[in-house]
């Protein structure tokens, strides 16, 4: 027993830890102690990378990284919502500790906490044989955990606060909230992570075509990623905002037969790439669920201007994809002389 796996278990905070590449002294530590009945929901070990995509889905940085700790937690707070209807959180935790190989990075770890009201994320570095590593891996998470008894958060700790709307767009309680006035007529779906000049020319353009006003949506959930925790939110919205004055629509709709069911008679702004993964079987149960989804698009008047994107080697517009017809039927395209730009944010994200 440690008094300060006690003091947490006294406490009576439950939730749900999802922990790889260290961290197993703090695991341990935790069960052992007298009363982890009353903290632990569930403990997820997704060592593997095969383990940690399937848990969180398409990884959109390294393993061990800042991004990585915070989706871990964001998936374990939502997990402990469905094992508890009392107040929870969720705490995730990625690491790259010293190991039987020569390491190509730093000794590292990214630790993170997810609760209904904030993001708590905190980095470590570490320079020690693995056993020492562990111990002030256990030690730090102890120290971060604090977080949720009321103490000073370590220093270096990114705390954000989140908005009462964004944790309801989380738990799916609100479909949809504007950061201003849009009638919802043109929308520019997309992560945003950055926002940049290709996104620029895509609103020029399509406010030319359309005579609307466009507004960004962002969706919370996706299909392919984990949730948006509330730093990405919060990031997202401000950078987006800075680079490009325009409203940011905030939805739980990570399909675009949810996003026509929240817009109906809507245009949506997309790129080539994004209607190929509308046309893709894999994104449904079967073909009569891709049918029915096409289906209800054209019932919804759901319109899709189109826009090239660079598909591996070769600049593909609207004219040179093979897509179903009840689909192509909703798309007008935006010919390469007209638009063209090679950036993309995974591009921009890969050069830091």
């Amino acid at each position: 027993m440690t008094e300060r796996a006690k003091r947490l278990h006294e406490a009576a905070k439950k939730g749900v830890f999802h922990i790889t590449g260290g961290g197993s002294l703090f695991i341990a530590e935790m069960l052992s102690t007298p009363g982890a009945s009353r903290t632990v929901l569930d403990v997820r070990v997704p060592y593997a990378e095969p383990a940690l995509q399937q848990l969180l889905g398409k990884l959109q940085a390294s393993a061990c990284s800042d991004a990585t700790a915070r989706a871990l937690a964001m998936s374990a707070y939502l997990q402990a919502g469905r094992l508890s209807s009392d107040a929870v959180f969720g705490l995730g935790c990625t690491a790259s500790l010293a190991t039987d190989r020569e390491k190509k990075g730093a000794h590292r770890a990214h630790i993170a906490i997810q609760t209904e009201f904030a993001t708590h994320a905190l980095a470590l570095n570490f320079s020690a044989d693995r056993a020492a590593e562990e111990i002030a891996l256990a030690d730090a998470l102890w120290q971060f955990i604090g977080i949720l008894l009321g103490d000073a958060p370590p220093a270096e700790t990114r705390s954000t606060r989140g908005e009462p709307v964004w944790h309801a767009l989380i738990s799916g309680t609100q479909k949809a909230w504007s950061s201003g006035v849009h009638d919802g007529r043109l929308l520019v779906p997309g992560s945003f992570n950055p926002l940049h000049e290709g996104h620029r020319q895509m609103v020029r353009i399509a406010e030319e075509r359309t005579g609307f006003k466009a507004a960004l949506e962002l969706s919370i959930g996706n299909v392919d990623k984990a949730p948006l925790d509330y730093q990405e939110i919060a990031d997202r919205l401000s950078k987006g905002q800075e680079a490009l004055d325009r409203p940011f629509w905030l939805t739980h709709a990570p399909t675009f037969a949810e996003k026509a069911a929240l817009f109906p008679g809507a245009t949506f702004v997309v790129g080539a790439d994004t209607v190929v993964r509308i046309a893709e079987g894999k994104y449904y149960s079967d073909p009569a669920a891709r049918q029915d989804a096409l289906s209800f698009l054209g019932d919804q008047n759901i319109r899709f201007l189109v826009f090239g994107r660079l598909m591996g080697d070769r600049f593909c517009t609207l004219e040179s994809l093979v897509i179903p017809s009840a689909l192509s039927q909703l798309c007008e395209g935006v010919s390469e002389s007209e638009f063209r730009t090679d950036v993309s944010s995974s591009q921009i994200r890969s050069s830091f």
